[in-house]
């Protein structure tokens, strides 16, 4: 379901690339792991977004291009997480995974939640991804 999902993701923002990506879902040990060793946050999250290129190699990406996908990068989601946002969200445990998968997905393509203005533009920009407004 999520592959179906990130494929028509990835048409609508990034068209005509030839790309792949990972998706895992961890439990919370290892995602605190990862958000410690790379990102020297010593705490479970949601999701981490590892992206192997930078949006202006992005950008310059030859499109409609034949040959092997270029890697974009691997989206780790923590499945007890999402399960628990769910629930306090009251939508079902599938729609956060996709929230979540989503959310990643844009950080990979260059989108940024540091700030309140970015956030809000990720909000938006997910929600219309989605086709729905899921987040309360």
């Amino acid at each position: 379901m999520l592959d179906r999902l990130l494929k028509s993701v990835l048409i609508r923002t990034v068209p005509g690339r030839n790309l792949e990506l990972s998706v895992a879902l961890v439990g919370e040990k290892k995602i605190r792991e990862l958000n410690r060793d790379y990102l020297s946050k010593d705490e479970v999250t949601d999701v981490l977004a590892f992206p192997l290129m930078t949006p202006e190699e992005l950008a310059v990406l030859p499109t409609e291009g034949g040959g092997s996908p270029e890697p974009l990068g691997d989206i780790v989601i923590c499945l007890p997480r999402a399960v628990e946002q769910a629930t306090q969200r009251g939508i079902s445990e599938l729609e956060e995974v996709q929230l979540l998968a989503v959310h990643g997905f844009l950080h990979l393509i260059g989108f940024s939640d540091e700030s309140d203005e970015d956030s809000d533009r990720m909000a938006e920009m997910e929600t219309e991804l989605l086709g729905r407004d899921i987040i309360s």
